[in-house]
């Protein structure tokens, strides 16, 4: 295998090693702390206030999930699909948000950072590099031997 080949795997699998550790950490932080979790989403109006208990409960637990399977050999690229899809629509709510004056803490990591526009488009700004990287490891299909 050539050296840029190489690479080019290398990058692959540590950008998957990243992305799995990134949506590991986020759901374990939401799913310990899903009443807080729930909280943070009342702001965004976007679900109806008595869905937002179930709600948290379920996206952290996908996180998880998509953190998982985005290790797995075999099926990892459902994992990329699927954090490629949470990220993206992480960013279109929050942006959503940002354009209708609604500044909040995003909750993304279990912080309590005071809200604020610079921190939302900051976010917005990272979960659009993680949909970037997540697509990268969907798309870029590494040589069976290396």
């Amino acid at each position: 295998m050539k050296s840029g080949r190489l690479a080019l795997l290398w990058t692959w699998r540590a950008t998957r090693l990243i992305l799995a550790a990134i949506f590991l950490y986020a759901g374990i932080v939401k799913a310990g702390a899903s009443e807080e979790f729930a909280l943070a989403l009342v702001p965004f109006t976007i679900i109806p206030e008595a869905w937002t208990g179930l709600f948290a409960v379920t996206l952290a637990w996908t996180e998880v999930a998509a953190g998982v399977l985005i290790l797995l050999p075999r099926i990892h690229r459902a994992g990329s699909a699927a954090i490629l899809f949470m990220a993206l629509l992480f960013a279109g709510v929050l942006g959503w948000a940002l354009a209708n004056d609604i500044i909040v803490s995003c909750g993304c990591f279990g912080d309590d950072a005071p809200p604020s526009a610079q921190a939302m488009l900051l976010a917005i700004i990272r979960d659009a590099a993680i949909a970037a990287a997540a697509g990268f490891t969907l798309v870029f299909q590494p040589e069976k031997r290396v």
